[in-house]
């Protein structure tokens, strides 16, 4: 069997985000297309912030295995800012103010920079790579989640999904080498209470904005679906919210929580379509 934690690998995938692309991808709803789009709005800035945290603690790291998912790490989160940087290029060219939103995320990347410890920015960014790993967990784990997405954004996700995964416990082994004991432990829960409140209210908002931008905020059949999609079937949200008090165990560690064989799966895929046109491929997993 594979070693469920292989060196990281970054994968330099460039996705076509062609104009003729539908808006609705998800299940021709906006609301659930929209979830997945307000999600992506943060992700070009957040893993700036990310690359940027852990940079800060490179040079107290002796561990020569550690330096090197550090590098690996920094690589793939670069590619996934320049893909949803494209993805969210899309949505300006279909009537969403994305540049106006970037600038608001970028003036509060660089206030949460300036306010905040450095450590205490190291501990939130292991917060929110647990959230990027459960939604990794779900996407992999449950192929109903992306069942009814449009091919080219089915990949997206998977791919961005299983190089989450893969990376996630590097941050965290960065926050352990430089910040142990009971004052680290107890900063990491601290900082993840306020991450998920931040995240509770960030991705609703901003998923309702966008269902205001194009003209479905009164939908309520798509925000019905999407409900569903959400909470019930096949419940990714609900999975991610259990999934945050894992983190605040003391005793926690990413590399801890079962990798799906699925996850295993798709890196050896991604290593076999290396050179191929990534979104025409046929799904691993046979959905049409």
């Amino acid at each position: 069997m594979e070693d469920p934690h292989p060196r990281i690998e970054p994968r330099n995938i460039q996705f076509d985000f062609a104009p003729e692309l539908p808006v609705d991808w998800h299940s021709d709803n906006p609301a659930v297309s929209h979830f997945y789009d307000a999600l992506s709005l943060t992700f070009p800035q957040g893993e700036r912030f990310f690359i940027d945290s852990v940079r800060l603690f490179e040079g107290e790291i002796a561990d020569p295995e550690l330096r090197r998912d550090i590098k690996s790490f920094y690589a793939q989160e670069a590619i996934h800012s320049r893909e949803h940087a494209s993805y969210n290029a899309l949505l300006s060219a279909h009537g969403i103010p994305v540049e106006g939103f970037n600038r608001l995320m970028e003036k509060a990347t660089r206030w949460a920079q300036r306010m905040m410890p450095a450590k205490g920015q190291l501990a939130a960014t292991c917060a929110y790579e647990h959230y990027t790993a459960l939604f990794a967990e779900s996407i992999l784990g449950d192929p109903r989640v992306m069942s009814d997405a449009h091919p080219l954004y089915r990949d997206l996700w998977r791919w961005h999904a299983m190089e989450e995964e893969e990376h996630k416990s590097v941050a965290f082994n960065v926050y352990q080498a430089v910040a142990p004991g009971f004052l680290g432990y107890l900063r990491r829960v601290i900082v993840m209470t306020i991450a998920t409140f931040d995240f509770m209210i960030a991705i609703p908002i901003l998923q309702t904005w966008l269902m205001y931008k194009s003209g479905n905020l009164f939908n309520f059949k798509a925000w019905g679906k999407a409900c569903w999609h959400l909470w019930i079937s096949p419940g990714i949200w609900r999975h991610v919210m259990l999934g945050v008090f894992s983190y605040l165990k003391p005793g926690f560690h990413p590399d801890k929580r079962r990798v799906d064989p699925r996850v295993l799966e798709w890196r050896a895929h991604y290593r076999a379509t290396r050179k191929r046109e990534i979104g025409m491929h046929p799904t691993l997993f046979g959905e049409s």
